[in-house]
Formats: C-alpha cells, structure tokens, sequence
C-alpha cells in the first residue's frame, strides 16, 4: 500500500512489492498469483480499516462533522485516487471498488439519516444520500485538489459547509419538515 501511495500503482510491480517486504519474488506470486489478487488484498485490507471508521461516525456526537473529517484525509483521498485509476483497466478491481463504495455510501447515508431524523429536518427536501454524496464528494475533490497543491477557495468553502452541517445539525425552521 506504501509504494501505490508514494509512487502510483504502477510502481506497485511483484519486484517491487518483494524488496519493500524483504522476501522474495517468487513468495509474491506465491500468495498472489496476479497482481490483481495482490490489489485486492491490499484493497480489502485498507477497506475493513475504512468501514470500521465510517461504522464509528454512526456512534461520533457530531456525525456530519466525522464524516467531513474521514473523507478530508489526504491518505484516504492519495489511495482512491489510485485505486480508481487502477480500477478503470483492470475490471476485477472495479468489481471490489464498486462493493467496497457502495457500503461505504450505505454508512454515510445511515449516519446522515440518523443526524436529519433526530433535528426533524424533511428527508424529502434534504435527501440523506445526497447529503451524504455533497459531503463526501467536496471533502475528497477538496483533498484531490489539495494534492497537486491547488487550495484557491478551500477556506470559503470549508468555513461554507461548516455553515451548512451547523444548519443541518441544528436546524432552523427553514430546514425542519
């Protein structure tokens, strides 16, 4: 996972994977016979650690927040992007993105549901999965941008969503059914 982080998956060949792990090749392809079954691994792997972070923000007192924070991580956002790259030549990995995201969408969803429900806010004029897809999408675009260095506006628009999550977490009449 180090070497997709640092250097791109591309770099992430069974030499390479051996050296960092101190073994040899042929071990590598002795527990992953393609690289795709190392991939993933190495995606189910990071994924557990993931979702039992995203099941935590059900539990967090300020759910909204934690799931601004989880996407926020540049780690998290170095990776997807990889993975995502990775996952549009080789379909296996597709395959394994696609569960893994759509259970990833299904917590965010959850812990946005709980949050609107419990402050009344209409769940028709303020979709739980479009709540949680605008705070996780701006979150990871924010983190993408950060990566190549791009930061115009990001203040604006953190200190914006804050608003909206103040707003959503403890509503005004204007977002109550």
């Amino acid at each position: 996972m180090q070497i997709m982080h640092d250097e791109g998956y591309a770099a992430a060949t069974s030499r390479r994977v051996a050296a960092k792990a101190g073994v040899k090749q042929a071990l590598v392809y002795y527990y992953f016979p393609t690289m795709d079954d190392l991939f993933i691994e190495v995606l189910r792997a990071g994924a557990e650690v993931a979702l039992e972070q995203m099941r935590a923000v059900l539990l967090d007192d300020d759910p909204l927040r934690a799931l601004w924070r989880i996407n926020s991580d540049p780690r998290q956002t170095v990776l997807s992007t990889e993975f995502m790259a990775l996952a549009n030549h080789r379909k296996a990995i597709g395959a394994e993105l696609k569960a893994y995201s759509e259970r990833v969408r299904d917590i965010e969803t959850a812990a946005v549901t709980l949050v609107l429900r419990a402050n009344g806010v209409d769940l028709n004029d303020y979709p739980p999965v479009v709540i949680s897809m605008i705070v996780a999408q701006i979150a990871r675009s924010v983190g993408n941008e950060n990566a190549v260095g791009v930061t115009q506006g990001h203040d604006e628009l953190r200190a914006f969503i804050d608003r909206q999550i103040d707003l959503l977490s403890r509503p005004s009449e204007v977002v109550r059914d």
